[in-house]
């Protein structure tokens, strides 16, 4: 059997022959002039087609090739007698993938099929890869997404998935249009995300020596558009969260979002569903979708019912009547997690979301919820602790969220500092603080209404295809060939058999705060655990490692540092027999030894990224604190890699940090020294205020 090696070796054999008798394989004009579904509307006539050869059959004076363009598929003939010798002897050169264009009348063989009785033709491209036989002669379903061309060409399903999210697009720009709202732009590259709960991907701006962050969501951008006298206006975006990977997320997606001025989340919520059947309509010509397994109708009025109601209808719970410890018992029996600084109302929140949602069906709007969990969301006009804030439910999943928008400067300060107090609780995703945007509502914003639909899961829902990567043309996927630098990481030092989030043995963020503050009392010294946190947890994105395992090392890496001040030598020691006797994970608990390896005797030399991380990062956030202290203005967000380097040969600068330690980064983790600082830098000027810098 013929390898592919052998394969290619005979096409390209085929081309050097084309080369040879003067013919150019791929030429810069092609005779085209009619598509094939319209050439198959002209029998009797001459037409000019293009193409890709799909079959070939048939041998001596008579050739049957299929004929494949983006509109249709055509049989074309080749006789012997309808062309000359030498055009004739190239269809030995031809094969299947090949592109050529194809002039001759349109009639019906005596088996009746329609075909391009061939007079003359162009090899307008050769290919030298052979395609497979079938979709089902790849190896197995990531190598589809790799090689998604090939699953577009070959699996006709794929795509009318993806043509279905063009035309989505182009429907809802429509629709918009119609309502007077203006498609604008905002940036993608920002100096501080904001607009949603996510972790951000952060960059590096050579041009003014900056960190950057690739937007999380378009949101406070549109609402300056907004301050600044637009009354209408949406964005199609492509937003970035460094987050999971899963069914229905990628870290790389497109996000409709839209504002209106003078509306609330009544107006918006009847917009929405207007915009939802005209797309379903327009695109799949019926108001009925399937959903999964169910079959739901679109066209009449969508149920309203709140938060409250849904947890007394599915769940017979009332949300002013349980008491705290029931809502407790509640969580744990269901193994549930409340993020950040736990609150009654948020653990109501985590309970709705994850016993109910999943029960209904019909399409519904699910409104007013806690303050806790809506940071963007305005004060609801007659209920306490509540915001005026919906999300639209189809087929038992989420398809929208939006709210009436705060417009007061003042209640979204204050949301944004209890933000700020999730943040340092744990809650890696909760928003920072935007000065920037927050002088701009000073300024005056009008009653404002909003929505964000992510046009993946509503590409799903319009094609009940309810795998993210099978609406995506190219999903994000691991890369096949490294880069030197990967290399250089992976030969530096060993691999973890076990990347991304893996269980983490007797201890949580939660619980680590906690052991912290028991044996920390200097508030500087626990702001240098929180800063070696956020760093921990930077590297570990870095290397897709465990977010909180790394996090809480680092956090947890000096607990022992107040009770052994007067006995430095048993410092990280202490540690270690603490944390073994409550058994927690051994690879935190190694990290935390390590980190001492070369002052404390005993200590152990550092063996994995997560070591070393910790290793060569606790100096280096005291050296950054120390820039910022001789900044002007005393600020984290004045730091930039640049001033951080020129402290870095100044030894009477900062005396006591160790730079030989720092500078291991480059040989232990395979990272370069502005690198690394620039990752711990942006690390903790995302928890700026928490450090009080």
């Amino acid at each position: 059997m013929a390898t592919i090696d052998n394969l290619k070796e005979a096409r390209i054999k085929k081309l050097n022959i084309l080369k040879e008798k003067g013919i150019d394989p791929y030429p810069p004009i092609v005779r085209r002039k009619q598509k094939i579904d319209k050439a198959r509307l002209m029998e009797g006539k001459i037409v000019s087609v293009v193409g890709r050869i799909r079959g070939l059959r048939g041998h001596g004076k008579i050739l049957f090739v299929d004929l494949v363009d983006e509109s249709a598929r055509i049989q074309v003939v080749f006789k012997k007698d309808n062309l000359s010798h030498e055009l004739f002897s190239l269809l030995e050169l031809i094969d299947i993938g090949d592109f050529i264009s194809v002039q001759g009348e349109v009639a019906k063989t005596s088996a009746g099929e329609l075909s391009v009785f061939a007079d003359n033709f162009q090899i307008v491209s050769k290919s030298i890869r052979p395609l497979p036989d079938n979709w089902y002669g790849f190896k197995d379903v990531e190598e589809r997404y790799r090689k998604r061309y090939l699953d577009m060409l070959l699996n006709p399903e794929v795509k009318k998935t993806l043509d279905a999210r063009w035309k989505i697009e182009k429907v809802i720009r429509m629709f918009l249009w119609k309502e007077n709202y203006v498609e604008v732009e905002t940036p993608v590259l920002q100096p501080l995300y904001g607009g949603t709960n996510a972790r951000p991907f952060t960059t590096y701006m050579n041009a003014l020596s900056s960190n950057f962050y690739l937007r999380v969501a378009p949101e406070l951008y549109l609402k300056r558009l907004i301050v600044g006298g637009y009354e209408r206006v949406f964005e199609i975006a492509r937003n970035f969260r460094n987050e999971g990977i899963d069914l229905t997320h990628q870290p790389e997606f497109t996000m409709m979002e839209l504002y209106e001025a003078y509306a609330d989340y009544k107006r918006i919520m009847d917009l929405t569903e207007k915009l939802t059947k005209y797309v379903a309509w327009e695109v799949n010509g019926t108001y009925k979708l399937q959903v999964g397994g169910h079959e739901v109708d679109l066209e009449k009025p969508w149920r309203r019912i709140t938060i409250d109601q849904a947890l007394k209808d599915y769940l017979k719970i009332d949300w002013n009547k349980i008491s705290d410890n029931e809502v407790r018992k509640i969580i744990e029996k269901n193994q549930l997690q409340v993020p950040g600084v736990y609150t009654k109302n948020k653990a109501l929140f985590i309970i709705y979301e994850h016993l109910i949602t999943d029960k209904l069906i019909e399409p519904t709007w699910v409104i007013d919820y806690p303050k806790d969990v809506s940071p963007l969301s305005r004060s609801h006009r007659s209920k306490k602790d509540r915001v005026e804030r919906f999300e639209g439910y189809i087929g038992g999943k989420e398809i929208y969220d939006g709210w009436s928008e705060i417009v007061s400067a003042i209640e979204q300060r204050e949301r944004f500092e209890i933000e700020q107090k999730n943040l340092k609780a744990g809650d890696m995703q909760a928003q920072p603080l935007d000065e920037e945007f927050l002088t701009a509502l000073e300024y005056g914003c009008p009653p404002l209404g909003g929505i964000g639909i992510g046009i993946d899961r509503f590409t799903m829902l319009i094609t009940n295809k309810w795998i993210i990567r099978e609406v995506i043309p190219f999903p994000t996927l691991r890369p096949l060939y490294k880069t030197a630098d990967d290399k250089t990481k992976k030969n530096t030092i060993p691999q973890e058999k076990v990347s991304g989030k893996t269980a983490i043995k007797n201890i949580s963020r939660e619980e680590a705060w906690k052991l912290l503050t028991t044996y920390i009392k200097n508030q500087n010294l626990r702001k240098h655990c929180l800063a070696v946190e956020a760093a921990m947890r930077n590297l570990a994105k870095y290397f897709n490692q465990d977010e909180d395992l790394w996090g809480i090392a680092g956090l947890i890496h000096d607990i022992d540092y107040e009770t052994t001040k007067d006995n430095s030598s048993k410092h990280s020691l202490l540690a270690v027999d603490w944390l073994k006797k409550i058994d927690v994970d051994s690879r935190i608990i190694q990290a935390v030894a390590a980190h001492a390896w070369g002052y404390i005797k005993g200590a152990p030399e550092p063996k994995n990224k997560l070591e070393w991380s910790l290793y060569c990062s606790d100096d280096l956030t005291g050296l950054i604190v120390a820039v910022a202290l001789v900044r002007p203005d005393k600020k984290l967000l004045s730091v930039t890699i640049d001033s951080v380097m020129k402290k870095w040969d100044s030894k009477n600068f900062a005396a006591g940090v160790n730079r030989d330690q720092i500078a291991l980064c480059e040989e232990k983790l395979g990272i370069k020294l502005p690198e690394f600082i620039g990752i711990v830098l942006s690390a903790m000027q995302g928890i700026c205020k928490e450090l009080g810098l």
